[in-house]
């Protein structure tokens, strides 16, 4: 059997390019943890604390020892994942129109000649050409909050009182249906591991939902590896993290 039996490349790409995302995050998320850890242990204060006071003090030189990698690098790190993980998206968006041209011939209108951000576009090129309506999956929602997110980052550095009042209202809202997120006014984003998780999983299923309603095949190999329980041990390294 040859690869291109054994593969099926227009799903194996896309799922193959998540996983990999999974990955570069969760092991990142750790190594920074471990430095800060390390950190910590070479620096922590030799001292005891014996009251309250001196307790609040020890805690506030080791929140100073921390402090690049907890309050400078996760941050960082975090709102850049949003961002890579919505350029994922409109990559593999690409790639799905691409191989749809491949396979039915490229159609009079592509979706750049359509209205709206590029997840829009798509969607409104697969309704009119394939009778595929993207916002029937039920994880479209989702990856419009990523989005949101992302736009808030790249556009207004994090900061919500720089987004337009509607993206304001919409992003405020978000800290009560989307675990691991907050947005608060006249702060930056607070993104915590949760939420990454979360909308990697999300994409995942957003993904699978579009090639089995075009009955593209899932290669078997995504069940025999790792790769079909990727978004499971994804929680796995979120927990030795917090450990």
């Amino acid at each position: 059997m040859n690869m291109n039996e054994r593969f099926e490349w227009k799903t194996f790409d896309t799922l193959y390019a998540l996983e990999s995302f999974a990955d570069y995050w969760a092991e990142n998320e750790k190594l920074i943890k471990i430095a800060a850890d390390e950190q910590e242990k070479k620096h922590a204060p030799t001292w005891t604390p014996t009251d309250d006071d001196e307790r609040g003090e020890y805690d506030m030189e080791v929140r100073n020892i921390r402090h690049l990698h907890d309050e400078i690098m996760i941050p960082m790190f975090r709102q850049s994942c949003i961002v890579m993980l919505f350029s994922m998206v409109e990559r593999e968006l690409q790639r799905l129109v691409d191989n749809l041209n491949k396979e039915h011939g490229k159609q009079k209108l592509g979706p750049k000649d359509l209205r709206g951000s590029f997840l829009q576009q798509t969607n409104k090129f697969t309704e009119a050409f394939y009778s595929l309506s993207l916002t029937k999956c039920p994880e479209y929602n989702a990856v419009c909050d990523l989005q949101k997110i992302r736009d808030c980052i790249v556009h207004c550095r994090g900061e919500v009182s720089l987004v337009s009042e509607s993206d304001r209202k919409y992003l405020l809202a978000l800290k009560k249906t989307r675990p691991g997120f907050l947005a608060l006014e006249h702060t930056e984003l607070d993104i915590e591991a949760e939420c990454i998780e979360q909308f990697i999983r999300e994409v995942w299923r957003f993904f699978v939902w579009i090639f089995n309603e075009l009955k593209w095949k899932l290669n078997d190999l995504w069940e025999q590896k790792k790769w079909a329980q990727f978004v499971d041990g994804i929680m796995a390294h979120a927990i030795r993290i917090n450990t």
